[in-house]
């Protein structure tokens, strides 16, 4: 390929942060580009932020995302014949709701059946009510808007110089190619500010761009399709039978040439219907030609250049009776026609959360197309500098794109999906839902620290909105008080139990760490107070009908499991009943160790406070093996699958906060002697979310190279070549094989990635600020902009050879900042010039020093 088009094609355009603020239910101090230190060093080119290829994508999974929160597109950019996957984070459907099972009167019975070691039996009272895995429908699937359809005139004509790029920086999608003499461009992004997604098409000749534009959506014997067009619009309807609705236009703005009439109505009649699956069944949408392309049309003629301006709108969105439709016209009219003020705007709005945070690791070569770079980090087994800092950067991409909060006045987002919001399946793996048993959690534990934390908002929001809900299946399934929430969910509704999930009653208490941990870093007061608190009051009057005082003088819980571990040696296919699990005990008392802490910062009465300690006293510390291992129950059970995919019993290791090597040494040594003996069994039932977990633990175990090790071992199994990770192991290639051959998708482990990137450079447990604490030798060199700290910091560090250079730190709320003291001889602290004194406490290993609120230091080391 002609590098001088290459090096022209990825030349960036200097590009100031944006202002664009987002509305937010609490505030967030969190220093925007350019606050406090002026003049913003994060202007014209930021490192690692392209990925590019020279090949169009042979199929969804390998496509470029481009989203705002809202809507989410998948850009395949073949040359002649785009097809645009279109999402919308609120489309859900709508024919599934709680059912009561009625199985409170028979807790006691199930829970004296396990303290006799009678599994069976109690399995077998619990499964006259609950589902057997597998069988029931669990949540309403989150699916599909449709697809838009560029075709250009030149179908026949060779295509040469082809590039394909997402820069991350900017939010945008851009193919170009040469072909018959003419150089086509193509650009895509979706819009915060404006709400749509925008599409320009342009040429280097004059009157060179001829084509159609359509929508349709995927045959769907459960979804009525309708459409229509005039000249300068596309309009798609859908109604599902159950009746939810949605509706996408598609206006077209061309320049010099003209637009005439294409297909005038939806042609899904048509279309061969494939039969119902009845709701237990995935269905992968194939790969090829899409014979979906039925849509109504119109056609650009002759034209110099081509603008179209998508909206996508859903009933949640708008009152009742009134028309989807108009509700698209609305929100295009009021967009401003010109493309360079469109882009300009999405640019300065995108980069206000993306270029807070930047990490450099080594030289981004911009002649190295990312596929390229992926297969030369496979093939040497390493992990490029290159390639790791963009695939961290992809994490905060994703992140930005799927769960960014709406606008003022906008419907709530919704919380990021297990695909983020892009899926193309009418029935996607695990209906796209959430997951409270890890995957949610992991979308957004690394949020607060890559100084994303308005992120956590629609989290919020959420549970908030699932809080009835909760009440009644804490009610329905245990006879407690306070809320309950099962395994699986949807936007909108709790989810469906299985025999897996019903003895699992941690969603809540995880999600609410989290929370916690947000709380850390916002030191917002009125987010505790509002909305954390009351939250944490609910899970808390759960726990305190559903533990129960063992002969030893224990509060245990009535039911346990670790999260889908099945149990050896009993009768029955799955058999999940257990002991007190350790993931179970540790979120219980992570729960009542943060009602106390709040309550006492929000004055609770004495006798409340007692209530909870007492509670907290009684909890019994999860189990150490004779052999040194932190085991995965109190009792010793038989793992039915001793290479689980899940880390369950390293939560109060990873993500929470109650074991580390300075205050608990001796679980943080069993919980390294448990991920060892996990990993002796190899990785044939490992996930990629698996890789990812075991680096954030080993980082916090201080264990660089055996974090850097778990992320270099994920590259070959589940790295696509546009870098977003496949939960399976599609190809073969020794993991878990579920869905062969299908490049699945899901975003936790894209997202996740952040905290085991960060975390092996810098790490703020406990308030304690550590800098390299697991710096792997292959990163001997660096440096990190804009991470926050817990207890209101931001923090910038560099490093060479191996050692800490520098840290810069920005008071962001007052406090007191400690930091672990790694045998710093010689430390000087400045502020505004002048010497800042600092405390060494030699017994602990922690220097500290006073801040002020909005003040800049520095650390020389």
């Amino acid at each position: 390929m002609n590098k001088m088009l290459i090096i022209a094609f990825l030349v960036l355009l200097s590009c100031s942060p944006g202002t664009e603020k987002q509305s937010k239910k609490h505030n967030h101090e969190s220093r925007k580009a350019g606050e406090v230190r002026g003049k913003s060093e994060f202007e014209g080119y930021f490192p690692n932020s392209r990925i590019w290829s020279e090949a169009f994508a042979s199929e969804w999974s390998e496509g470029y995302p481009v989203g705002n929160g809202r809507i989410g597109g998948m850009v395949l950019g073949v040359p002649h014949r785009e097809r645009i996957a279109l999402n919308h984070d609120l489309l859900w459907r709508q024919y599934w709701t709680y059912q009561k099972h009625n199985t409170a009167e028979d807790i006691e019975k199930i829970r004296d059946h396990c303290l006799q070691n009678e599994w069976n039996e109690a399995e077998a009272l619990a499964t006259q009510k609950i589902a057997v895995t597998g069988k029931p429908i669990y949540v309403n699937p989150y699916v599909p808007a449709g697809d838009m359809y560029i075709h250009m005139n030149n179908q026949g004509s060779k295509v040469s110089d082809y590039v394909r790029m997402l820069d991350m920086d900017k939010g945008i999608v851009e193919v170009s190619y040469n072909s018959g003499g003419v150089k086509y461009k193509r650009e895509t992004f979706c819009s915060w500010p404006e709400g749509i997604m925008v599409v320009r098409l342009s040429a280097n000749k004059a009157a060179a761009l001829t084509g159609e534009i359509s929508l349709s959506r995927l045959a769907d014997p459960e979804c009525r399709v309708t459409g229509y067009s005039d000249l300068d619009k596309v309009i798609m309807e859908g109604q599902f039978e159950e009746g939810k609705k949605f509706a996408v236009v598609a206006q077209i703005i061309q320049r010099g040439g003209r637009l005439t009439a294409g297909k005038k109505e939806y042609q899904q009649a048509g279309v061969e219907m494939p039969e119902k699956s009845f709701g237990l069944k995935y269905i992968y949408r194939q790969n090829q030609e899409s014979p979906e392309n039925k849509g109504a049309s119109t056609f650009f003629d002759s034209s110099d250049e081509v603008l179209i301006f998508l909206a996508i709108t859903v009933d949640d969105e708008v009152e009742n009776g009134k028309n989807l439709v108009e509700k698209c016209y609305e929100r295009l009219e009021n967009v401003n026609p010109s493309y360079e003020v469109l882009k300009e705007k999405h640019i300065a709005s995108h980069q206000e959360l993306y270029r807070r945070v930047s990490l450099e690791l080594g030289v981004d070569d911009p002649m190295v197309a990312t596929d390229s770079l992926l297969k030369e980090s496979i093939d040497s087994n390493t992990v490029s500098h290159s390639l790791l800092a963009k695939m961290f950067n992809m994490s905060r991409y994703l992140a930005i794109c799927s769960g960014r909060p709406q606008p003022e006045g906008q419907p709530a987002k919704a919380p990021i999906n297990l695909q983020g919001i892009w899926n193309q399946d009418r029935r996607p793996a695990w209906d796209c839902d959430y997951h409270l048993d890890l995957n949610v959690e992991m979308c957004y534990w690394p949020l607060d620290m890559v100084s994303l934390g308005d992120l956590m908002e629609p989290l919020m929001d959420w549970v908030e909105e699932l809080i009835p809900q909760g009440r009644i299946a804490a009610k329905d399934l245990y006879g407690c008080d306070g809320i309950y929430f099962p395994p699986t969910c949807d936007y909108n509704n709790i989810g469906n139990v299985d025999n897996i999930g019903f003895y699992w009653s941690g969603g809540a208490a995880w999600i609410a760490q989290l929370l916690w941990q947000h709380w850390e870093y916002s030191c917002d007061q009125e987010f505790l107070k509002e909305r954390l608190y009351p939250f944490m009051l609910e899970i808390g009057d759960f726990y305190e009908d559903f533990l129960f005082e063992n002969e030893e003088g224990f509060l245990i819980p009535s039911l346990s499991t670790s999260p889908e571990m099945p149990i050896a040696g009993r009768g029955g296919t799955y058999s999940f009943l257990s002991s007190a699990s350790t993931m179970d005990l540790e979120l219980i008392r992570d729960l009542f160790t943060h009602l106390i802490e709040a309550g006492n910062l929000l004055k609770v009465e004495q006798g409340v406070l007692n209530k909870w300690t007492n509670i907290l006293e009684k909890v019994p510390l999860p189990k150490i093996h004779d052999d040194g291992y932190l085991t995965e129950w109190l009792e010793d059970h038989i793992p039915g699958d001793p290479g689980h995919r899940h880390r369950s019993q390293f939560v109060g290791l990873s993500p929470g906060d109650r074991i580390s090597f300075e205050n608990t040494p001796d679980y943080a040594e069993a919980a390294y002697l448990a991920l060892k003996k996990r990993h002796d069994y190899g990785v044939k039932m490992t996930q990629s979310l698996t890789y990812v977990w075991d680096a954030q633990i080993l980082a916090r175990l201080y264990r660089g190279d055996e974090a850097y090790g778990q992320l270099k071992s994920m590259l070959p199994i589940h790295v696509l070549d546009n870098l977003l990770i496949t939960c399976n192991d599609w190809g073969g290639k020794g993991g878990l094989a579920w869905f062969e051959g299908i490049k699945l998708f899901q975003v936790e482990a894209n997202i996740g990635l952040a905290s085991s990137i960060i975390e092996m450079i810098f790490q703020d447990r406990q308030h304690l600020l550590k800098f390299l604490p697991a710096l792997p030798s292959a990163l001997p060199n660096g440096e990190v902009k804009g991470l926050r700290a817990r207890g209101g910091f931001e923090v910038g560090l560099n490093w060479n050879q191996g050692k800490i250079n520098s840290a810069n730190i920005i008071s962001v709320s007052g406090k007191q900042c400690q930091f672990k003291d790694n045998g710093f001889n010689n430390i000087r602290i400045t502020s505004e010039g002048k010497d800042v004194k600092f405390k060494r406490d030699n017994e602990k290993g922690i220097i500290s020093f006073e801040t002020e609120k909005g003040k800049e230091y520095q650390l020389v080391f």
